[in-house]
C-alpha cells in the first residue's frame, strides 16, 4: 500500500475531528479522508513546536518576498519541519503556494526524496511574477519561481484561468499537469428540494468571505427587491463602508453546521462576484450545488470555467450589473417551473463535484507521478539526445535532413514560445527513451496533430514506440480534451502504420506525388468537456 502524505499549510488535526463529528464538511481535507478507498495509506502531519518561529524568522527575508510577488506567505519552517514525515511516505501531496512553493524548493535541493504532487493556486500575483505574465518576459524573481516549482514531479490546477497563466509562464505541459475540479461534502450538504412551482420563495441567500465578493452589487439590487429577504454569511471585511438595506440580514463569520442551515432555509442562492481574472467563488458554487439549490451567479472565471451553461444549469449574470441581477432574481422567484428545473440540474452536477471524485482525479495524478515509464516536458537538457535521436532516424522523418546544434537551439528558442505545441521525453527509470509531440493544436476546434516520434535505436523493439502513442493519446483526450488528431506517415514504414492503426487510427488519405508516398492518418473520439 502506498504512503501518501498531504502537506498543509495549517494544522489539520482540528478539522479532522470537525469533519468526524460532523459539524464540519470534509472540503479542506482535498480527498485524504476518501484515499483508502483506492488503497492508499494517507496522512497528515501536525506541528506545535516553537522551532517553527525560530524558522520562520530566520526564513523571514524569503517569507516576505514570495508575500511581494504572489502575495501568500512562504512557510519554509514548517516545510523543514515536516521533512522526516514526508520522507517516509511514496508521494507527498502539497495544498497552497505557501507549502507547496517551499516543499518545491526542499525537492529541488534534493532534502525532499518522493515524488511532489503540487497543487497550484496562482491566485494573486503581482511583481515580478505579474510582470512576466503580462508581458511575456522572464524577471529574475519569475527565473527563480520557476527553478522551484518545476521541481514538482506533477502539477495540479483547479481552474482553467490557472492554466493559462502556467502556459504563460513556460510551465503548463500537459504531460504534467492535470485539471482537477473542485469537490464538496455531498454528505453534509444534503439535497434539499427546490421550492415547488406554486410556493413563493422566502430567502435569498448568499455565502462568501473572500475579497472577490460583490456584495455592493447585491445590496444595491436588493434595495430595488424590498418584498423579498435576503440573508448574507460573510466576514465584516466584506461590508465594511457598506449600507446594508433593511431587507438583509447580515450573519458574520457562522460556523460551517450553520451555514449548511442556512442552505436547507434558501429557496435561491446568488453569488455575486467581481471579476479579477483569478480563480475565485468555485466552492461556494459547489457547496450551492452539493445543497440542489438554484443558483444566479456572476459570469466570472472562477465560475464560469466549471461548465455552467447559462439557463441550464444556473442563471449567469454580468459581474457589477445591478439592474441585470435584480431582474434575474424576479424572474427566478416569480417562476417556480425554472425553479424546479434548475434544482434538478444542481442535484445531477452535485454527483460529480465531490470530495470522493476529487480524490479518484488525485489518485490518476499519482499513477501519472508514479509511473516509471512516463512522459515528462522537453527540457533544454535533451537537445542534444533529441538531436542525436532525429539525426539517427532521419529516414523516417519528412524532412531527412541532417540537425545541427545550432540549428537544434534555434528549433528550441522558437517551439518554448509556441503554446499550441507540446514536445515529450519517455523517460524510463531516469533514461531517457525516446520522443513525441502533439502540435497545430486547435482547442476551439479540439483538433491536432501528432508524430516526431522517435526512440531509441539501441532500445528499439521493445514496445516504446507503442508505450509513448498510446500514453500521448491518454493527453490527448484526457488533458487537452481533443476530438480528433492527425498524423502522416510513410506508406512504406508498414511498422508505423500498423501500430497506428492498432492505436485506432484510419488512413484518411494517400499522398502518391513523386516525392512523397505518405498517409494521412486520423482518430476520432468524443472529447470530454474540460469540466468533466
Amino acid at each position: 500500500m502506498k504512503k501518501i502524505f498531504f502537506a498543509f499549510p495549517s494544522n489539520r488535526a482540528g478539522t479532522v475531528n470537525r469533519v468526524k463529528n460532523g459539524s464540519s464538511p470534509d472540503n479542506e481535507l482535498y480527498g485524504l479522508n476518501h484515499l483508502k478507498k483506492f488503497s492508499f495509506d494517507a496522512g497528515y502531519g501536525d506541528i506545535y513546536s516553537p522551532v517553527q518561529r525560530v524558522l520562520d524568522l530566520f526564513f523571514f527575508p524569503l517569507y516576505k518576498l514570495f508575500q511581494r510577488q504572489i502575495d501568500i506567505g512562504f512557510h519554509l519552517g514548517r516545510a523543514i519541519l515536516l521533512l522526516h514525515k514526508m520522507n517516509r511516505a511514496d508521494i507527498v501531496i502539497t495544498n497552497t503556494d505557501s507549502i507547496g512553493l517551499p516543499v518545491c524548493l526542499l525537492k529541488r535541493l534534493g532534502f525532499v526524496r518522493p515524488r511532489v504532487i503540487y497543487a497550484v493556486g496562482l491566485f494573486y500575483i503581482q511583481g515580478g511574477l505579474k510582470t512576466a505574465i503580462d508581458s511575456g518576459r522572464q524577471t529574475l524573481f519569475c527565473r527563480f519561481y520557476l527553478w522551484i516549482v518545476s521541481a514538482a514531479d506533477h502539477i495540479i490546477y483547479h481552474s482553467p484561468i490557472e492554466k493559462e497563466k502556467l502556459v504563460k509562464l513556460g510551465l503548463y505541459n500537459p504531460a504534467y499537469c492535470t485539471f482537477i475540479p473542485m469537490g464538496s461534502d455531498g454528505t453534509f450538504f444534503k439535497v434539499r428540494q427546490p421550492t415547488t412551482d406554486n410556493q413563493q420563495p422566502t430567502t435569498i441567500l448568499a455565502v462568501g468571505r473572500d475579497h472577490a465578493r460583490d456584495y455592493e452589487t447585491l445590496f444595491l439590487a436588493a434595495e430595488k427587491l424590498p418584498e423579498l429577504n435576503f440573508v448574507i454569511i460573510c466576514s465584516q471585511r466584506n461590508i465594511d463602508e457598506l449600507k446594508v438595506p433593511n431587507n438583509v440580514k447580515v450573519l458574520l463569520d457562522l460556523p460551517y453546521r450553520e451555514v449548511a442551515e442556512w442552505y436547507q432555509k434558501a429557496d435561491v442562492v446568488v453569488i455575486p462576484m467581481k471579476e479579477m481574472h483569478r480563480s475565485s467563488g468555485q466552492m461556494t458554487l459547489i457547496d450551492s450545488i452539493q445543497a440542489g439549490k438554484p443558483i444566479i451567479a456572476s459570469d466570472v472565471v472562477g465560475i464560469s470555467h466549471y461548465g455552467l451553461k447559462n439557463g441550464q444549469d444556473a442563471l449567469l449574470v454580468s459581474p457589477g450589473n445591478v439592474k441585470q441581477l435584480a431582474e434575474t432574481i424576479i424572474k427566478l422567484t416569480l417562476d417556480g417551473i425554472l425553479r424546479r428545473e434548475l434544482g434538478q440540474e444542481t442535484k445531477k452536477l452535485a454527483r460529480k463535484f465531490t470530495t470522493e471524485n476529487y480524490a479518484k482525479n488525485i489518485v490518476e495524478a499519482i499513477d501519472w507521478a508514479t509511473d516509471w515509464i512516463h512522459l515528462r516536458p522537453l527540457e533544454e537538457k535533451d537537445l542534444e539526445f533529441l538531436r542525436r535521436l532525429r539525426n539517427e532516424n532521419s529516414q523516417y522523418f519528412l524532412d531527412s535532413s541532417y540537425v545541427s546544434k545550432q540549428a537544434q537551439h534555434k528549433w528550441f528558442n522558437r517551439y518554448y514560445r509556441k503554446t499550441n505545441d507540446y514536445m515529450f521525453i519517455l523517460e524510463d527509470r531516469g533514461k531517457n527513451i525516446g520522443a513525441g509531440a502533439i502540435y497545430n493544436i486547435d482547442l476551439v476546434n479540439k483538433t491536432a496533430e501528432i508524430g516526431r516520434f522517435t526512440v531509441d535505436k539501441q532500445l528499439q523493439g521493445r514496445r516504446y514506440g507503442k508505450l509513448m502513442l498510446n500514453k500521448i493519446l491518454l493527453v490527448a483526450k484526457n488533458e487537452l480534451r481533443l476530438s480528433e488528431l492527425k498524423l502522416e506517415a510513410y506508406k512504406d514504414n508498414k511498422r508505423a502504420v500498423e501500430l497506428y492503426r492498432d492505436a485506432g487510427f484510419k488512413i484518411q488519405k494517400v499522398n502518391k506525388s513523386e516525392n512523397s508516398k505518405t498517409v494521412l492518418m486520423v482518430q476520432s473520439f468524443h472529447a470530454a468537456s474540460e469540466q468533466e
